[in-house]
């Protein structure tokens, strides 16, 4: 009996104790739930007290804290997957992509120009600036944060990244400019809706999104970019979330790329313009379609007027540098090694071709790696360096990232003329009238290979990389020649400058390159067409010491190659340029070098000298 009363009292005394433990951790969890809804109220009426738009240099917007599912477990993408909990603090965000208009004022105090920014199509006012690298990006960010009287966000480090480029390191103690985290990206683009695949809802609407729906045909209102209010802004008030431009964000997607958000004019489906959808970029890299915003934490905040603004005294303004190398990687560039390293490099900086996610014509889908073994065939096919292959086609298409001829497996824009398309679209083996287009990027790489062998380039490699560049693209095109050469810096570290080497760039360009420069010109044939208009001869001796070329094509004619069009052009505005290089490389006199030809209009040189046609011959 005693035994069974002291088991009873030992259970009694256990239930209390246990009881009493219980209440004990319950007040506890009362008491912290209490200080959590106390903070999480002090925040909300910290958020309340901001202004929900912000103008500083560029018009911000609130964008409140809180939790969203990030991520799809719908989604085709598995860097998508597993949807998770993720909890966001207030900030603001610009409530547009940074346009060129909003980049002019960055120039102005000193900064770089975008690597587009001298094209027309491009540079207009309401379009976002895109040619941007995140290096580009986050020097924005420090001077607007310094034009605005804030510290800015991002110091220099000693570290490189993957390519050679030195690193830069976000201080998220200072209250200056930055780019979005990933997070905040993804969360600002939702605009508050749970579950939704696009910035306004689950069913796409190509009216609300500029993506390449147009597949390798002009249609639509929109052409490349579009501006950046043309589509309506989600429910947080922000434009431009979803299409147009990728836009970076600070966030690493591995060790060698950052993460790039949104989707882009060069996307090929609306599955890329989904809020959850992730790309990455080498940092170090630009290109067509990608550009970016700015965020700075939310806190209180004093408007902007133009005399508050900081108008001197920057720190450093970024320039577009090249890869550190103490010298060239020496390894053959047909062999395995230098494979590897040319689809890594693809494989970093161009991970958005078209040629990697669909099926183009007869070309299947294929790896970065299994392009760069592509190029390197057909380029020792035709004896030429494969690096001038790829950085042609990163130049022309950002490696089929967007661009039209990239739907004709012509990544290289070879002989490509958008103005043809209004004779109909590309043909295989189509003539001067239409663009030509092939079935697979086999022939269109041979096709490049065969043309690049012709005389008329062989000569030009005589020369330098500018005068050469010159010949190819028939007009100034710096970044063309920069983006070519950023290719061979970055990948086997060779120095390739606009004159750099000074003459023989066609050792750079072919292999076994020994064509004697004695004999170019017994190589050149010039065929007479002289005119007679346009042109006079003068009473004083002609010293020539500038040549001006021009891009002329027949604009009235079906075919805008055509010599007699052409000249017929010439006729009817009376102009007399000396020489015409026709398309299958054939030189044209139509004035004689002694006489002064009317080619130059009114312009003005750099120097300031005018009346350019007294001391000039014009191409």
């Amino acid at each position: 009996m005693r035994g069974k009363l002291k088991i009873i009292s030992i259970l009694f005394i256990g239930c209390i104790f246990s009881a009493t433990v219980f209440y004990y951790f319950s007040l506890l969890k009362q008491k912290k739930e209490q200080q959590q809804v106390l903070v999480k109220n002090i925040s909300e009426i910290k958020t309340l007290e901001l202004p929900k738009v912000f103008n500083g240099i560029k018009t911000m917007v609130l964008i409140p804290g809180g939790t969203f599912m990030m991520g799809d477990n719908n989604s085709n993408f598995p860097d998508e997957k597993p949807e998770r909990s993720v909890a966001v603090e207030s900030f603001y965000m610009d409530e547009t992509p940074i346009t060129y208009e909003d980049f002019i004022k960055y120039i102005e105090d000193g900064g770089t120009e975008s690597r587009y920014w001298k094209y027309d199509t491009y540079n207009q006012p309401g379009n976002p600036i895109s040619g941007i690298n995140w290096y580009h990006a986050i020097n924005y960010c420090n001077w607007r944060s310094e034009k605005e009287g804030l510290k800015p966000a991002y110091k220099s480090s000693d570290k490189l990244d993957a390519w050679g480029y030195s690193l830069w390191e976000l201080d998220n103690s200072e209250n200056g400019y930055r780019l979005p985290t990933e997070e905040e990206f993804e969360y600002a683009a939702r605009g508050g809706l749970v579950g939704k695949k696009f910035p306004w809802g689950n069913a796409f609407d190509s009216l609300l999104a500029k993506y390449d729906d147009e597949r390798g045909v002009m249609t639509g209102g929109w052409w490349r970019l579009a501006k950046v209010k043309d589509a309506k802004p989600n429910n947080y008030g922000l434009y431009g979330m979803s299409g147009n431009v990728w836009q970076w964000t600070n966030g690493w997607y591995n060790p060698r790329t950052k993460v790039i958000r949104g989707g882009s004019w060069g996307s090929i489906s609306p599955e890329y313009l989904r809020v959850s959808k992730r790309s990455f970029m080498a940092p170090s890299n630009y290109n067509y379609d990608v550009g970016f915003r700015c965020v700075r934490p939310a806190v209180k905040v004093v408007e902007i007027s133009d005399q508050n603004l900081i108008t001197e005294n920057f720190g450093k303004f970024y320039k577009y540098e090249t890869a550190r190398y103490d010298r060239s990687l020496q390894i053959n560039p047909y062999s395995e090694e230098f494979i590897d390293r040319l689809g890594q490099y693809i494989t970093d900086y161009y991970s958005n071709s078209i040629y990697f996610q669909i099926k183009v014509d007869e070309q299947e889908i294929i790896s970065p790696h299994q392009m760069a073994r592509l190029i390197v065939e057909t380029a020792k096919e035709y004896s030429i360096h494969p690096l001038f292959l790829a950085g042609i086609i990163a130049s022309e298409s950002g490696f089929g990232c967007c661009s039209f001829p990239r739907w004709y497996n012509n990544p290289m824009a070879y002989h490509w003329q958008n103005a043809l398309m209004k004779n109909g679209p590309p043909l295989y083996d189509a003539d001067n009238a239409r663009n030509e287009k092939y079935k697979d990027l086999r022939n269109g790489f041979r096709r490049f290979a065969q043309g690049i062998k012709k005389d008329i380039y062989l000569n030009a490699a005589e020369k330098d990389l500018d005068a050469f560049h010159l010949l190819y693209v028939g007009y100034r095109a710096d970044e063309w020649m920069y983006t070519l050469s950023k290719v061979y810096k970055d990948v086997l570290g060779i120095k390739l400058e606009p004159h750099m080497p000074a003459n023989n760039v066609g050792e750079y360009i072919y292999i076994n390159f020994n064509k004697s420069s004695a004999n170019v010109l017994d190589d050149i044939k010039i065929i007479d067409r002289l005119i007679d208009w346009g042109h006079y001869t003068s009473t004083k001796v002609r010293a020539i010491d500038t040549i001006i070329i021009h891009s002329s094509y027949n604009a009235l004619g079906k075919n805008i190659y055509s010599v007699d069009g052409v000249i017929y052009e010439y006729k009817l505005y009376t102009a007399g340029p000396h020489y015409l290089i026709a398309r299958d490389g054939a030189i044209y006199r139509l004035v004689q070098e002694k006489d002064i030809g009317y080619h130059a209009g009114a312009s003005k040189m750099p120097d300031g000298r005018t009346n350019i046609n007294d001391f000039s011959i014009g191409i």
